[in-house]
């Protein structure tokens, strides 16, 4: 028995010991609040406000688990990638695809390259392109795991991650940040803040740009592989007269990279490399721009809330097809895509102990996609015309979604009991036509209409000791694919929805004096329909299809506790552990080529546990002059890279470190390493034999990495 495997089993008993714990604390907790305080007010963990049931209210006051990633945290821990959330959040898997797209799974809901297991939503307006923007001007995160479905609707059904950016101030104030690394990194960034028209308009304008090396060699070329080149710029604009309020986003971006699936070919599952021999530079190109308007009427009673947005993307990309030293075959993709959304919705302001929200929701998505295989000279003229002298292989189609709905939300407090029901009523159509005229059908359409409901009971056992029971359900659309059929001839045909009902039983408390806040949460969550991209046997041979496949049942504990000892050293920790196992499903084994039964059997991308550690500790060395250091570690178990678990991705470890030095109120001096260690770990694997390919391909982690800066600001 392996050290992983040991550690496994320990993890259930270690989790009961600290729930019986912290229940323990409740009688403990009625006491202290019986008696006044004893510590420093600067020892004491503040509120956390969030926004996950679309008002403002203390995190440990709802009723479902919800970690929150703050101005504070995203700073210290130099938080600039999806990756970096990992070691900040239990139970979520995430990666930054090579495809600049993220991976997702959170409880075990979703797999990687077919199904994003969590909306990603900025300022309240979900985001179908851009997710891997580096998050600059971030007030805070919130992550809210568990099926969203009745307040944000579809693409929600593992959880959702909310950007909340940072306001204008209502006082002049700037600041500029410039740093420098390994691998050629350059980045700066800007910040203005203040009032245009005192009392009433004011506004924030925020800049970055950065440029780094990348870090895969690719041994034919004799080059590094992998720069990138990003600028982004965000514009908020607060305006408030008396009971109207209305906020103006404005988010643009421009990313050119070399990162387009940049990914290598190991022997194995477990061999890290971080070369290539590709013979195609790749190139990633993108360009987005989002506005949004958000205009806010209070009656008194109850605040009228409307949020309009316009979301716009293109992308260009290029990468080597056949992963050989020949520029023979390269891959050629061009997407545009159009979002439009109303979000129009009226809450109860907190008169009483009813609270209640009424909403109706519009969106549509179009997408426009161009994909060439080009097959010869063209991959190394890179002049289109080129290809047509051995083969130029396109695909055309157009893509759209429409999703229109209605919800509601009421919450009654009734002395220390809160009951909590929600509904909404979802209908869906998308459909996909595709314009190459090379198959049959060549248009169809998916369309839906669901039931989402939500409903949870809440005990507040002391003051700051709330235990809970909810039940949420969540969807992923059904939608369309453009691939071959039974005979091998190109179909455009539907796949049908997913479906998650999950429940949960937590427990939420701050003890000792506000000094420790300590949550825990069990969770069981019924996931049917599961895509999932499965190989097919065809007249045209094997091919890779995306299908439902069937149905897993998904299970785990949560804990999280957040401790500050004494004023200057603040201590959080978090374990997740996890089962998502397979129920009677048949599915096509590629390496055995025979049809088995998945039952009992890990669902992919779910690792078996997850825990995280951090200390931050700041010390005042003189008037004027604060030292902080921050060390956090991420320790994550082995998961299944395919349904039938013959390729995994075995436990690792990551460790960051960062340290920083602040002289008076203006001036910051800092400097941060990623993955200490120089961990390797794979981002992606697909086994050869799976996929029709001759070679296994997999995405590998980033290296170790470091930067030192400083930031000025008035």
């Amino acid at each position: 028995m392996t050290t992983s495997d040991n550690a496994l089993r320990l993890l259930p008993p270690i989790a009961l010991l600290l729930c019986a714990a912290m229940t323990g604390q409740i009688r403990a907790a009625r006491a202290v609040g019986q008696v006044s305080g004893t510590g420093s007010a600067d020892s004491s963990l503040g509120e956390v406000i969030v926004t996950a049931r679309k008002y403002e209210e203390n995190t440990q006051a709802v009723p479902e688990s919800v970690t929150v990633i703050g101005a504070d945290t995203i700073l210290n821990s130099h938080l600039i990638r999806l990756d970096d959330l990992n070691s900040l959040v239990s139970n979520l898997n995430i990666v930054e695809r090579a495809d600049n797209t993220p991976d997702v799974v959170l409880r075990g809901v979703g797999t990687f390259g077919v199904v994003q297991g969590i909306g990603f939503y900025v300022n309240d307006v979900q985001q179908f392109e851009g997710q891997t923007v580096r998050p600059e001007d971030i007030d805070h995160i919130e992550v809210l795991k568990g099926p969203q479905g009745t307040l944000y609707g579809g693409s929600n059904i593992g959880g959702a991650i909310k950007y909340v950016t940072k306001a204008p101030s209502d006082t002049f104030t700037g600041e500029a940040t410039l740093e420098g690394g390994n691998e050629n990194q350059r980045t700066a960034s800007a910040a203005v803040s203040g009032p245009l028209i005192p009392d009433r308009l004011n506004a924030r304008l925020s800049v970055y740009s950065g440029r780094q090396d990348g870090f895969v060699y690719d041994t034919f070329l004799q080059r590094t592989l992998g720069k990138s080149d990003e600028q982004e710029g965000r514009l908020t604009v607060d305006y408030q007269d008396g009971p109207t309020r209305i906020l103006f986003y404005m988010s643009a971006d421009h990313l050119s990279s070399q990162s387009e699936n940049l990914y290598y070919t190991p022997p194995d599952d477990h061999t890290y490399l971080r070369t290539v021999r590709d013979g195609t530079v790749p190139y990633y190109r993108r360009k987005l721009y989002a506005p949004t308007l958000r205009v806010e009427q209070d009656f008194g009673g109850a605040t009228l809330t409307s949020i309009s947005s316009y979301f716009h993307s293109t992308v260009d990309s290029d990468t080597d097809l056949d992963k050989g030293p020949l520029p023979i075959a390269d891959y050629v993709q061009n997407f545009k895509k159009r979002v439009v959304s109303e979000e129009l919705r009226l809450a109860s302001n907190k008169t009483s102990d009813l609270r209640w929200l009424l909403g109706a929701f519009a969106q549509g998505v179009d997408t426009n996609s161009v994909q060439i295989t080009n097959i010869g000279l063209a991959a190394i003229t890179e002049n289109q015309q080129d290809s047509e002298i051995i083969q130029r292989v396109p695909l055309l189609f157009d893509h759209r979604q429409r999703d229109y709905a209605l919800f509601g939300n009421v919450i009654y407090q009734l002395s220390r009991w809160a009951f909590e029901g929600g509904l909404r009523v979802s209908h869906y159509r998308n459909t996909m036509n595709d314009a190459t005229m090379a198959c049959g059908p060549c248009a169809a359409a998916a369309q839906g209409t669901e039931m989402l409901p939500k409903a949870s009971i809440s005990y507040q056992f002391a003051d700051d000791v709330m235990g809970y029971f909810s039940v949420a359900r969540g969807f992923e659309a059904g939608d369309l694919n453009d691939e071959p059929d039974e005979s091998g001839n190109d179909i455009v045909h539907p796949f049908k929805p997913e479906h998650a009902l999950s429940y949960e039983l937590g427990l939420k408390s701050t003890l000792l004096d506000h000094r420790l806040r300590l949550n825990a949460a069990g969770f069981f969550i019924d996931y049917d329909n599961r895509l999932f991209e499965a190989a097919k046997i065809t007249g045209a041979g094997i091919i890779q299809v995306e299908q439902n496949i069937g149905a897993s049942k998904n299970y785990g504990v949560e804990l999280d506790a957040t401790l500050r000892p004494v004023a200057s050293l603040t201590l959080t920790a978090g374990l997740g552990w996890l089962r998502a196992t397979w129920g009677d499903v048949k599915f096509y084994d590629g390496v055995t080529n025979s049809i088995i039964n998945l039952k009992g059997l890990s669902a992919p991308n779910a690792p078996e546990y997850q825990a995280t550690l951090a200390a931050d500790w700041r010390q005042t060395l003189a008037q004027g002059y604060v030292l902080g250091v921050r060390i956090d570690a991420r320790f994550t178990g082995r998961s299944w890279w395919d349904p039938q678990n013959d390729v995994q991705q075995r436990p690792y470890n990551i460790a960051n470190a960062g340290t920083w030095l602040e002289i008076g109120e203006h001036w910051r001096v800092f400097g941060h390493v990623a993955n200490i260690f120089d961990r390797r770990y794979n981002t992606a694997y697909y086994s050869g034999p799976e996929v029709g390919a001759p070679f296994n391909i997999a995405g590998i982690n980033r290296p170790r990495e470091w930067i030192v800066g400083f930031s000025a600001r008035y």
